[in-house]
């Protein structure tokens, strides 16, 4: 495990054990001073700040001068930290090394992965109400995990350990940024998300010799193409392509590659390689990979092979660049100007950038004002027992403050929490070293910092960003409204493995625990699918997580399943040879 991370804090007569687990999985021993044992993987970087933290990872400094201590650079790290009162661990904000802990032998147990814990936790025990929430409430991450007893250190927070017990504390929230409105055009604005996107980038890239962009052809990963060519990276790219025309974006992924002059590998989906009911290759403390992705994961392993690469892609970028459908925009330009011709002018940006007319777009803004602000998750019950349904979502630390934050900020901030639950996930991504360049803290805090209604400007979502790369992209791609989708390789596969399906999930851990309307999914099952019928990727959600249960349950007795074992093996076996090495 070259980016996993073990340590333990407390009493060092409990610390042979955690000592062994970290030999046996290729760890090196840090020097982590006294009371705690610090363990990390040949590719973590280490190093001890001037302020004393042991910091695990990359941080870069915001002026240019030295960073002292971790609260004065951003990055992907973890620092952990001893003062007088006791041991603190702190996880930078927005793309942190992932860190899990438990309490254990009178001390602080800390991991970066699962599987370093396995040997260590006694018993490992499901909690079933996390369960009930990951199928209702997609995407909320907060610091509860899948087994009983564990937690995440969420990004931009600090965990501390001192005579009085364990507190959790954040650092950094979105919320300060948000009330920071810069008022500006996008004259102003544009070049300054140019500036720091590409500064970013710069930092990124500095010291990765082998960069590998996944390029979509969609703005997103366009935009992160264009900065690390502004940045001066040496980088390629690989571009997946669906045998149906609804995921084949080459045309578009061909121009970005033809104007940064780079090389380009396009990467063919194989509908065989997706299976939707085999176990997940890796487990994680909670559902991780999703199984419809998986021909892209082997798609990525055939390209890249066994290459030591960093993996950079546009993930994030509806997020951080408020890609909202919703009239929200509106209500917040009349809650800050009035019900006047400038809230007027950004109503009529919201109807032409939906497609609507000014009178449904006001229709719609008058309901949502009558309504008022959502203030919980989004919830979907489909299929789910009415019983088993949880009466509210698990905190997270975000919640303070977005009361008083106006709908549309409400709806961005969701959103990148919804996008940070997903950078783990993908299998392909398991063990490299990946960059989401568009979550860097110093981009993702100015675009908090935009007004709601300059994103939609000119009808066109994303406003800022296209006009900040407009002069580094082709016009087809900066301009472009579409995306590509992979809807019809999904609705083949689940096809092609319904029955399959039905037995998973009909007699499952699930099913046995009253989770699911059992009734509901049979009869779904055995329709046959209409157009602009996606109901059935709510199935692939929970078949996920049925399949994430039954493999912690494995754990339990018998590691990793046969399954797990083989299709490693043929993930390993089928990047033998990467047409990118060449």
């Amino acid at each position: 495990m070259k980016r996993a991370v073990l340590a333990f804090l407390g009493n060092k007569d409990a610390a042979g054990p955690v000592a062994g687990v970290a030999g046996r999985l290729g760890l090196r021993p840090l020097q982590g001073g006294e009371g705690v044992s610090l363990f990390a993987g040949t590719a973590i970087a280490d190093r001890v700040m001037p302020d004393g933290a042991i910091l695990l990872g990359a941080i870069f400094s915001r002026t240019g001068a030295t960073c002292r201590s971790p609260s004065d650079g951003w990055g992907s790290f973890l620092a952990f930290a001893r003062d007088d009162a006791g041991w603190r661990v702190e996880r930078a904000p927005l793309t942190g090394l992932p860190l899990y802990w438990m309490k254990w032998q009178g001390g602080i147990l800390c991991a970066s992965h699962l599987d370093p814990l396995i040997e260590l936790m006694d018993p490992i025990v499901i909690d079933w109400d996390f369960a009930a929430q990951a199928l209702v409430y997609s995407n909320l991450r907060t610091e509860r995990t899948g087994i009983a007893g564990l937690f995440e250190l969420l990004p931009g927070m600090r965990l501390s350990q001192d005579g009085e017990g364990t507190r959790r504390e954040m650092h950094w929230s979105p919320w300060e940024h948000v009330g920071k409105l810069r008022m500006s055009g996008i004259a102003e604005l544009a070049p300054e998300l140019e500036r720091r996107l590409i500064g970013a980038v710069q930092a990124w890239s500095r010291n990765r010799p082998a960069i590998v962009l996944e390029l979509s052809g969609g703005l997103d990963s366009s935009i992160v193409a264009a900065a690390l060519t502004g940045a001066g990276a040496d980088f390629s790219a690989v571009n997946f392509v669906t045998r149906g025309a609804d995921g084949d974006e080459r045309q578009y992924a061909q121009a970005v590659a033809h104007h940064c002059g780079i090389a380009l590998v396009e990467a063919e989906l194989d509908p065989a390689d997706i299976d939707l009911v085999a176990a997940p290759a890796t487990i994680g403390p909670r559902p991780s990979a999703y199984a419809v992705l998986r021909g892209i994961d082997r798609a990525f392993e055939r390209a890249v092979g066994d290459r030591d690469v960093s993996v950079f892609g546009g993930i994030g970028g509806d997020n951080i660049f408020s890609f909202d459908a919703s009239v929200s925009p509106f209500l917040d330009a009349a809650r800050t100007f009035g019900l006047g011709r400038r809230a007027f002018g950004v109503l009529r940006d919201v109807a032409r950038g939906g497609g609507a007319t000014l009178w449904d777009a006001g229709h719609l803004a008058w309901k949502a004002w009558r309504r008022g602000p959502r203030d919980d998750w989004r919830s979907e019950t489909e299929f789910m027992s009415l019983a088993a349904i949880p009466a509210a979502p698990f905190a997270h630390p975000w919640d303070e403050g977005a009361r008083e934050a106006p709908q549309a900020k409400r709806n961005h901030v969701e959103a990148v929490r919804r996008i940070l639950d997903f950078v783990d996930r993908p299998l392909r991504w398991a063990d490299r070293d990946v960059v989401a360049p568009l979550l860097s803290q110093p981009v993702v805090e100015f675009c908090l910092s935009v007004p709601s209604w300059t994103w939609i400007e000119g009808g066109r979502d994303r406003a800022v960003a296209r006009a900040a790369f407009a002069r580094r992209l082709p016009p087809a791609v900066v301009w472009r409204r579409g995306k590509g989708r992979i809807e019809s390789l999904a609705a083949d596969a689940y096809l092609r493995q319904r029955l399959q399906i039905r037995e998973l999930l009909l007699g499952g851990k699930l099913a046995a625990e009253g989770l699911l309307d059992l009734p509901a999914i049979e009869a779904y099952l055995t329709r046959d699918l209409a157009d602009g019928d996606f109901l059935y990727y709510r199935l692939l959600e929970i078949a996920d997580v049925e399949l994430w249960v039954r493999s912690v349950e494995a754990l339990r007795s018998a590691g990793a399943s046969l399954d797990q074992r083989a299709y490693c093996a043929d993930l390993a076996g089928s990047g033998s040879s990467s047409p990118l090495s060449q």
